[in-house]
């Protein structure tokens, strides 16, 4: 099953005032050189404390500061929200493992705290955009099935993807996939958005960066302050989007902003992981 896609009249969009060249020129810093895309969000039932570790890694050749991850005993890649859970929470702060990256406006809002029994990021945005990313060498060929959970609290005002002036939302997911040997021009982007009013299965591809598409997997407050757990192929997504074989991904990066409709957002994030195709990802 392939990406819903939508033809919006206008193509619009931009992740926030510095546009994606700036998110890119951050986020690809040098580093380490078939089944259905697409799952429908299920409520996520209240979760017991997770045992929370680091997973085991191995260090890229050639990048002695990228760690590759490799897979827990359950066969998946975890993307930890922090290499280091600390003992005292709501922890604000840039979470250990994860870099800020700013686009708009000051003061950002980040803090690692349990959440409904779980582990969660909390991201808050007043007029104003930015990220957390990290380092992720990956070959999603081997890993397609990227889980993950979110829930929002509250989002943008007039938010809508495929309008310039109102390009705002309150969570945001991006999987960049590095091309050498010039990455910060060439590379591939995929983003997983909540949107304020763009239906669900709208597709952008990114006036201003021909290389970044966006997928709107959920839209509206219909479901606001619930926990929905997030299901896509990103390999049969990229193929689909591109056209071709991925490439190895090289981040992943989440974000929120408010700063084009000059209002306010929150929204939390659970685990992320990486898996193999399986039966029951049919």
């Amino acid at each position: 099953m392939s990406v819903p896609s939508a033809r919006p009249r206008r193509l619009g969009g931009r992740i926030a005032a510095a546009g994606l060249t700036v998110l890119l020129s951050t986020l690809l810093a040098p580093i380490g050189g078939g089944g259905r895309a697409a799952y429908a969000a299920q409520p996520v039932p209240p979760a017991t404390p997770p045992v929370i570790s680091t997973p085991r890694t191995t260090t890229s050749a050639g990048a002695a500061a990228v760690r590759i991850p490799e897979p827990d005993a359950t066969g998946r890649v975890v993307v930890p929200l922090a290499d280091q859970v600390p003992g005292r929470m709501p922890a604000v702060g840039v979470p250990a493992g994860w870099e800020k990256i700013e686009f708009s406006g000051r003061d950002p809002a980040i803090e690692l705290n349990r959440v409904d029994g779980r582990l969660a990021l909390r991201l808050r945005s007043d007029r104003n955009s930015f990220a957390v990313h990290r380092d992720l060498v990956l070959d999603v060929r081997k890993y397609p099935i990227l889980t993950w959970s979110w829930k929002v609290a509250k989002l943008p005002t007039g938010g809508d993807v495929r309008e310039p002036l109102r390009d705002d939302q309150a969570a945001q997911v991006y999987v960049v996939f590095p091309r050498w040997p010039t990455p910060r021009t060439a590379s591939d982007v995929i983003g997983y958005v909540w949107d304020t009013h763009a239906p669900v299965g709208t597709t952008i591809r990114h006036p201003r960066a021909p290389n970044v598409r966006i997928v709107v997997l959920e839209s509206g407050p219909g479901r606001l302050d619930t926990w929905l757990r997030e299901q896509r192929n990103v390999a049969e997504d990229y193929k689909t989007l591109f056209g071709g074989q991925p490439p190895r991904a090289g981040k992943i990066a989440l974000m929120i902003d408010t700063n084009d409709t000059k209002s306010a957002a929150e929204a939390f994030f659970g685990e992320l992981t990486f898996s193999r195709l399986t039966i029951s990802s049919h």
